[in-house]
């Protein structure tokens, strides 16, 4: 477990820009040593920002994405295609402008694919085993504190034992849609960096929350990277 650092960046736009430019880096850096490097990516404005960063630097990057692997902290059950899963938001801005391989970029399968929810999160638990490696996990972080879909006050938090799936079916979400599939919290930690994106005065409890470390702990406080967590927000979220 990493301690927490924060950095802080002028809004949105920045935050994009910043950690873009540190994922490039550290994927270039990776191939250089021969290995495949893995991203997790994530929902939210903040997450867009980040993967439209990337789309804008992808073909002037030392970065070969067709050795790049993806996957997602979570992901919103609902037909492909659909603008609301987070997946799209890859396909429209990242994946647009890089030649990916598809057989690198793992996707939780969608509603209309035949399968129930838990088959779902069975499958992409079993997706996720198979990764030895995440060398950066992006999560955003909700004004509740929230991180990829695991959210204070539930059960889903208490699925933190060694042996546990590595990625959870999630029902009755508070915000829309009801179901989802979400990595487990032990999952998450297994990045080497944890990155905690915020933005804006809406996340400034939570992130005062987190920060402080104040109990009962809000997800974003439950989520570490093996050599790195980072704070990435603005003045308005950090209060």
């Amino acid at each position: 477990m990493s301690a927490l650092t924060v950095r802080e960046v002028d809004g949105l736009a920045e935050l994009g820009l910043a950690c873009a430019d540190e994922i490039i880096r550290i994927c270039a850096a990776r191939q250089g040593q021969g290995e495949v490097p893995c991203i997790a990516l994530t929902g939210g404005r903040a997450g867009a920002a980040v993967l439209s960063s990337l789309g804008e630097r992808a073909a002037a990057s030392d970065v070969d994405w067709a050795r790049v692997r993806f996957i997602w902290g979570d992901e919103r059950w609902l037909p492909a295609g659909d603008a609301e899963r987070n997946d799209l938001m890859a396909d429209t801005s990242l994946f647009a402008s890089a030649t990916v391989d598809p057989a690198l970029v793992h996707r939780v399968a969608s509603s209309d694919a035949g399968l129930s929810v838990d088959e779902a999160a069975a499958q992409y638990a079993a997706t996720i085993a198979e990764i030895t490696h995440v060398d950066v996990s992006l999560c955003g972080v909700g004004e509740d504190g929230h991180v990829a879909s695991l959210f204070p006050g539930r059960d889903d938090l208490l699925v933190d034992a060694v042996g546990t799936p590595d990625a959870i079916a999630v029902r009755d979400s508070p915000k829309p849609p009801a179901e989802r599939v979400s990595l487990s919290l032990p999952a998450l930690r297994r990045a080497e960096r944890v990155w905690l994106l915020a933005c804006g005065a809406g996340k400034a409890e939570a992130i005062a929350d987190l920060r402080a470390r104040r109990e009962p702990l809000v997800p974003a406080a439950l989520v570490s990277g093996r050599t790195e967590t980072v704070l990435w927000a603005d003045a308005a979220a950090l209060g």
